[in-house]
């Protein structure tokens, strides 16, 4: 005979909204799935009724007076699987058999137990910082739960502030700042998990980067040198700088590693710096593009000489009224500073041109220029001035004019303090110089204005007084003056005759003289005087005349030349005719 027991379970129902961010509390209450099966909440009391009919108001509670602590009503001990039985109640028919006294149990999922939830962050690059976690732009939140029993109801969340909402789909979420997720999850008997919560920070900013020049740089061109430096500078407010990336016109990007960018292996002209950075949740920055021109080359140089100067090779002469002048151009930036230094003093800016020292001799001079990038020559701290680009190591200060003198070549004379020459006697000039060297000698005559540049020995050809002043040029026009004087004897002896007697008559309009006539010569000289005389008789060989001459030819006409010579060999030849009888 079957039995048939109702047995009603009681529940206590208790209610409470949640307000602002606070955890609603949740009624605890039994569930029964589609499949038929009975899930009570492990907090929920237990009455048992027995009725006769499926009325529960027409049950009967049992009770136990020695046990109402335990069973007016009791509580399910044990997760899981409950059994109310009935022991031995039954008989159980299995086919045509009969299993008698078979105990009837009545199950009962009892859950106590809280489902679980989990949040997963999704989308977002994620950075970890001194216990603060850092997202990244595209933050998908996903939050799942799970119960082992009587499964889930529900899931509720709240973002920073707001209250609890039930939660549908993921959380995008893309407002920059400080979060707080709380959540937590429903079974379907009022078990309630305990809220969990999740403080995290979004990013959504990129990073800020700015370039900074130390050292030169001009214009709108940006023009630098070499020895400029760029410095890059990055800050994020949030998450932090991750890396900083630069590149120079068409090269790789490059780590920057805080250093100063090289620019110094670049070639001269213009270049484009590009650089951006990325945070710790991998917000990139804007690309920035720097435009500059390096300037690498140093000035040019150039001196010119204003005066008198020689150049010989490598060997420069100055005179002392020479001025050394220094121009420095520059393809870019423009010039800053020419400095130069005289004999090893210190350098000095060079303003205008400049004399060398007023002392004869070698002096160093040193030069250089800077441009505005200071480009110059090589440098170093401690030999700033060791090596420069332009120098003129050697400069001859020639102060000197050249040494005169000069000869007579040919006949000549001194009496007392008088030279006397004649036409055929050559002036030869002479100079010296043992700096710069001679360039020329020049002379005038008798006080004329006119300089005759001197080539070779001269002569004057006109008896007279002379004073020559005579000049000497070296190669820088120092000049040396000198003057001499001398007189010039181009006139020949005047010569004289007489005969011992006078003549006896006429030969065909001619004197006539006896055979024993003596014939006597002498000479005059206005300015030297006569120094010989000579004769000659019918053409024959000239015979020094020593005194009285005879030896005529009788009958004849007779030719006598007589030739006169003065100290000087100006000389005069005359020819005389007589009749010897």
């Amino acid at each position: 005979m079957k039995k048939k027991i109702i047995i009603v379970f009681s529940l206590i129902f208790v209610i409470n909204i949640g307000i602002a961010q606070e955890q609603a509390q949740h009624e605890k209450k039994t569930y029964t799935d589609e499949g038929g099966e009975l899930y009570w909440n492990k907090e929920l009391p237990v009455y048992i009724t027995i009725s006769p009919t499926a009325n529960p108001a027409d049950g009967h509670n049992l009770e136990n007076e020695a046990q109402a602590k335990y069973n007016n009503p009791f509580y399910f001990d044990t997760e899981g699987i409950n059994y109310i039985r009935s022991k031995w109640a039954v008989d159980k028919e299995t086919g045509n058999v009969v299993i008698p006294k078979q105990e009837v149990l009545f199950p009962v999922q009892v859950d106590g137990i809280a489902p679980k939830s989990k949040s997963t962050f999704l989308d977002a690059p994620k950075y970890s910082r001194e216990g603060k976690i850092y997202y990244g732009q595209g933050l998908n939140i996903n939050i799942e739960m799970s119960d082992n029993l009587s499964g889930t109801q529900n899931l509720f969340y709240s973002l920073d502030v707001a209250a609890y909402q039930d939660y549908k789909d993921n959380l995008i979420l893309n407002t920059e700042g400080e979060h707080s997720l709380k959540y937590y999850s429903l079974d379907n008997v009022g078990n309630a998990e305990k809220s969990n919560e999740k403080k995290f920070i979004v990013d959504i900013t990129s990073p800020e980067t700015y370039h900074t020049i130390v050292g030169i740089t001009l214009g709108d061109e940006n023009i630098v040198s070499t020895a400029t430096r760029i410095f890059l500078n990055s800050t994020d407010n949030i998450a932090g700088v991750k890396a900083v990336y630069y590149k120079i016109d068409d090269g790789k990007d490059v780590y920057y590693n805080q250093k100063n960018i090289p620019i110094s292996g670049l070639t001269e002209g213009k270049h484009t710096l590009t650089y951006y950075a990325i945070d710790n949740v991998e917000n990139k920055e804007t690309i920035k593009s720097f435009k500059f021109y390096l300037d690498r080359t140093a000035p040019i140089l150039t001196s010119d000489i204003l005066g008198d100067r020689f150049i010989v090779g490598d060997q420069i002469y100055f005179s002392g009224r020479t001025k050394l002048k220094l121009t420095a151009v520059d393809n870019k930036s423009g010039i800053k500073n020419v400095n130069y230094s005289v004999d090893n003093a210190e350098f000095s800016i060079y303003n205008d041109p400049f004399y060398l020292p007023r002392v004869p001799g070698y002096h160093i001079v040193k030069y250089y220029a800077i441009d505005n990038t200071e480009n110059d020559t090589q440098k170093s701290d401690s030999h700033k001035y060791d090596k420069y680009k332009y120098t003129t190591e050697k400069i001859y200060v020639d102060l000197v004019g050249p040494t005169l003198a000069y000869e007579y070549v040919g006949q000549h004379i001194k009496t007392r303090d008088t030279v006397f020459i004649n036409k055929d006697t050559k002036i030869k000039l002479k100079a010296t110089d043992a700096e710069s060297g001679l360039q020329y000698i020049s002379y005038s005559i008798n006080g004329k204005q006119e300089e005759i540049k001197y080539i070779n020995a001269f002569t004057v050809p006109k008896s007279g007084t002379y004073s020559i002043e005579y000049f000497g040029y070296d190669n820088v026009n120092n000049r040396n003056t000198d003057q001499f004087y001398f007189v010039c004897d181009s006139d020949p002896p005047e010569p004289f005759y007489n005969f011992s007697i006078k003549p006896i008559g006429q030969h065909e309009g001619m004197d006539m003289y006896p055979s024993y006539v003596l014939l006597f010569l002498a000479a005059t000289d206005a300015t030297t005087g006569a120094k010989e005389i000579y004769y000659s008789i019918n053409d024959a060989n000239f015979a020094k005349y020593s005194g009285g001459i005879t030896g005529f030819k009788s009958n004849s006409v007779n030719t006598v030349k007589i030739k006169v010579i003065d100290k000087l060999k100006n000389e005069q030849t005359i020819e005389i005719q007589f009749f010897i009888k």
